[in-house]
C-alpha cells in the first residue's frame, strides 16, 4: 500500500477545502484557489488523471519524499496519477492545511499535511506533510507549478500496522554459508509487533534473538529493541520511505563492544525484501558493506 501513496501528495496542494480559514491574511485569490482545490478533489473521487493533470502548469512537477523521483510535464502527470487510480489500492484524500502564502500576484506557496485513507476498513490512514507552489495563468485560473512531499507523519497505529502488514509471517535468507529465519507479528496486546531471528553459521554456534516494535511517543518513530541469546542488545530506529523503511542502530555486543549501523528495507514485492547494511562500526572500526535477499517461506503443508 505505501508504495505509490507519497507520490499522491504532489496533488494536495489542490485540496484546499478550509482554504479561506488557513490563509495568513484574507485575499481576493483565496477564492480562485479555493476552486482548484475542489475541482481537484472532484477529479481524483472521480478517478479522472486528465482533470487531474489539467490543474498543472505545462511543466508543472511532482517530487517524491527523498527526491529521487521526479514527475514533470502534464502527460506524466496524467500517465502517474492514471497508473494510481486504476489500482483497488486507490485511496481516499484528505487535507489539512499548515499555511498559505501569497507571494505575488500570481505566485502563492503552500504547507501542510495530506492524510491517504485506503479502501480497506482495516487499514490506517497514512499521512504525508508537503510543500507547493501555485501559479495563477493568463486566464486567471491558479495551477500546480510544483509540489514535494516531505515526510511522512503517518500516526503510530498506522506505522505499526504497515510495519505488520508487510513483514508479518515467516522469512530467510541464506548467503556464504550463513542462514538467518525471521518470524514476525502482533503480539497479544495489539500494540506491539514482536517476532524472532535464528542465525544460523557452518562456523559459529546458532544464535536466536527476540525483537520488539514499538511507537516512540517522543519522537514519534518506530523502535526496536533486539535482544540476541549471547547477552547483546540493541536500539533501532524505522522510518518509512519509498518501498520500504531506513533503519538506524546501535547497541552493545556481548563483549561490550560498541556497535551502530544504518541498514535500508527494500520490498521488491510482496514477498522479497532486500536488506542492505551500511556505515558498520564495532567499537570505532568499519566493517564491510553487507547485502541479503529475503524471501517469504512458503507455508508448511498440511498434515494428512
Amino acid at each position: 500500500m505505501k508504495a505509490n501513496l507519497h507520490l499522491t501528495t504532489g496533488l494536495a496542494c489542490a485540496m484546499l477545502a478550509n482554504f479561506g480559514l488557513c490563509a495568513e491574511e484574507p485575499s481576493p485569490e483565496v477564492a480562485g484557489l479555493q476552486k482548484t482545490a475542489e475541482e481537484f478533489v472532484t477529479a481524483f473521487n472521480k478517478k479522472d488523471a486528465g482533470a487531474l493533470a489539467a490543474l498543472f502548469t505545462e511543466q508543472g512537477e511532482i517530487t517524491d519524499i527523498d527526491a529521487a523521483d521526479v514527475i514533470s510535464g502534464r502527460a506524466g502527470i496524467k500517465a502517474h496519477y492514471e497508473e494510481i487510480l486504476a489500482t483497488e489500492e486507490a485511496p481516499a484524500v484528505a487535507l489539512e492545511v499548515g499555511s498559505v502564502r501569497i507571494i505575488a500576484p500570481n505566485l502563492a506557496i503552500e504547507d501542510g499535511t495530506v492524510h491517504f485513507t485506503p479502501p480497506g476498513k482495516d487499514e490506517p490512514a497514512r499521512s504525508t506533510t508537503y510543500t507547493a507552489v501555485l501559479q495563477k495563468s493568463a486566464a486567471g485560473a491558479w495551477q500546480i507549478a510544483s509540489s514535494r512531499s516531505l515526510k511522512d507523519v503517518t500516526d503510530a497505529p498506522g506505522q505499526l500496522a504497515d510495519l505488520a502488514d508487510g513483514l508479518k509471517g515467516d522469512w530467510t535468507a541464506r548467503k556464504d554459508g550463513l542462514r538467518i529465519d525471521l518470524a514476525l507479528g502482533w503480539d497479544g496486546s495489539g500494540k506491539f509487533v514482536s517476532g524472532e531471528l535464528l542465525t544460523t553459521a557452518p562456523d559459529a554456534p546458532s544464535q536466536t534473538t527476540t525483537l520488539r516494535y514499538g511507537w516512540d511517543a517522543a519522537k514519534k518513530v518506530i523502535t526496536c529493541w533486539s535482544f540476541d541469546s549471547a547477552g547483546g542488545f540493541s536500539k533501532a530506529e524505522w522510518t518509512p520511505i519509498e518501498k520500504g523503511w531506513q533503519i538506524h542502530t546501535e547497541g552493545t555486543t556481548s563483549s561490550g563492544e560498541t556497535m551502530s549501523a544504518n541498514q535500508r528495507l527494500i520490498f521488491l514485492d510482496k514477498d522479497t525484501f532486500l536488506w542492505t547494511a551500511k556505515d558498520r562500526l564495532v567499537d570505532g572500526e568499519s566493517l564491510p558493506d553487507h547485502e541479503l535477499r529475503v524471501v517469504r517461506q512458503s507455508p508448511e503443508p498440511a498434515a494428512e
